[in-house]
């Protein structure tokens, strides 16, 4: 996007209305993050997606409850995992599945690595 696009438009003249409606046409195209979830969302129409701020993942409401979105993460570099690791993260290469089975505590082995089988994705 350029610069340009990047500006809100000018004030021309006393024209307030035409500038409003361009102002909110530029903000539409221009901002787009995810609603913050705050704890009083209600999930009971399908397809809300939000990031929420206390699990630092996005979600999407589905049948009355807001489910993580999967974002793929890093390839776990052992199966121990590292401090952050979590249960539920996932990571995938042309060959395996990487799931977390719990979250880390550095005591166990806490990611699965499953084969894919019918070829890479």
């Amino acid at each position: 996007m350029s610069e340009q696009q990047q500006k809100a438009p000018d004030v021309i003249g006393n024209d307030w209305r035409t500038w409003g409606r361009r102002l909110v046409q530029h903000l539409s195209q221009t901002r787009s993050t995810l609603v913050q979830q705050n704890g009083d969302e209600s999930a009971s129409e399908n397809g809300t997606i939000m990031w929420d701020r206390v699990n630092l993942y996005p979600v999407i409401s589905r049948s009355g409850n807001f489910r993580e979105i999967v974002v793929k993460n890093a390839i776990p570099a052992s199966s121990v995992g590292v401090a952050g690791d979590k249960a539920g993260l996932i990571a995938w290469d042309a060959s395996y599945i990487y799931v977390c089975t719990a979250s880390h505590d550095g005591s166990a082995n806490i990611w699965k690595r499953v084969t894919l089988t019918g070829g890479s994705w």
